[in-house]
């Protein structure tokens, strides 16, 4: 973010000023997720004021989930802050006013933009009702990350296939060729291609990495810390464990459970200090796990969610194919 400045001569509070010039950075896309602001003392000495007044802004903006204070690394670009830029909603609106005005020049009344409106929203939601997507990977945790990214575009069937599963079926090409989009990490690629090649134009190599917040949150795991480990799979702890290798995390004394050992949760829980699960963690809601996971709460336990982010380049991709396969539709002869 280029540097901040205050106004000392505005009735408008410095801390107030920096919560706005913070906040402004994050709707305008200037502060991502996960970057670091610079310290209290050094931005007090940047902006010629107390560092008291930097701190009660950084507590604001904490309060208000924008930012994340880890004690003794520093305060982050929360990814769980939701600030929605007002850029984008003026512009929708502006475009909807623009319409609206277009068609009262037409002399339609407000019933009758309200009837076309209600009618092409529903042509494009048939439309996208048409288009199904294969989702393909080793592991049930990153088909759960691949559902949960696309339920932003409206009315698409995510089908959810293990790599393992589809690769058995008698007719793998039969099952895979009905799919128009068919969506796979980088690893899956060539074997995919190697089942059914003539699939090739339909398949997008999805890029993922970890969130901002599951990159700040592994990176604050203090070093003499126990760690345990919750997956479904096999696969999906290989890659939390290569993950945690990555942050130098001692691998030695980290212990794994499988989701399907529920009977071993409370044990299992009672030695661990941090707690790695998926997303979305199977045991989290078996009422015979609720107790075990509170009683590790109250203990101080941390758990730390696991998520893997379709990037945002993989994301229009898919929209643009989705795009590419509507306009053929309408026009075949394309």
């Amino acid at each position: 973010m280029k540097k901040l400045e205050i106004d000392k001569t505005a009735d408008v509070p410095a801390y107030r000023q920096i919560i706005e010039k913070i906040t402004a950075g994050v709707q305008s896309g200037e502060l991502q997720a996960g970057e670091k602001l610079l310290p209290e003392r050094e931005l007090a000495r940047q902006l010629g004021t107390a560092r008291g007044t930097v701190k009660k802004a950084y507590e604001q903006l904490a309060a208000n989930h924008i930012v994340q204070i880890i004690h003794g690394r520093g305060t982050f670009v929360s990814a769980e802050q939701d600030v929605a830029s007002p850029s984008r909603k003026d512009q929708a609106v502006r475009l909807i006013n623009q319409a609206v005005r277009g068609l009262e020049k037409l002399n339609f009344s407000f019933p009758e933009i309200n009837t076309m409106f209600q009618l092409l929203l529903t042509e494009r939601r048939r439309q996208l009702e048409n288009f199904a997507i294969a989702a393909i990977d080793c592991n049930p945790e990153a088909l759960s990350i691949f559902e949960i990214q696309l339920k932003h575009i409206s009315s698409v069937g995510i089908h959810k296939y293990l790599l393992d599963d589809i690769s058995g079926l008698p007719e793998v090409r039969r099952t895979l060729m009905q799919y128009e989009i068919i969506l796979t990490t980088s690893t899956h690629y060539n074997e995919l291609i190697g089942l059914v090649p003539e699939a090739r134009s339909r398949i997008i190599q999805a890029a993922v990495s970890p969130s901002q917040q599951t990159i700040i949150d592994l990176a604050t795991i203090p070093p003499d810390a126990r760690v345990g480990i919750i997956t479904a799979s096999e696969n999906f702890l290989k890659i939390i464990r290569s993950k945690l290798r990555d942050f130098q995390i001692n691998l030695k004394t980290a212990v794994n459970l499988f989701e399907n050992r529920s009977d071993r949760l409370p044990e299992f829980l009672s030695g661990c200090r941090v707690l790695i699960v998926p997303p979305k963690c199977a045991l989290e809601n078996q009422r015979e796990c609720i107790a075990a996971f509170r009683a590790f709460r109250e203990k101080g336990g941390r758990i730390i969610r696991f998520e893997y982010q379709l990037e945002r380049s993989t994301l229009i991709r898919i929209e643009e194919k989705i795009a590419e396969l509507m306009e053929k539709r309408k026009n075949p002869g394309l």
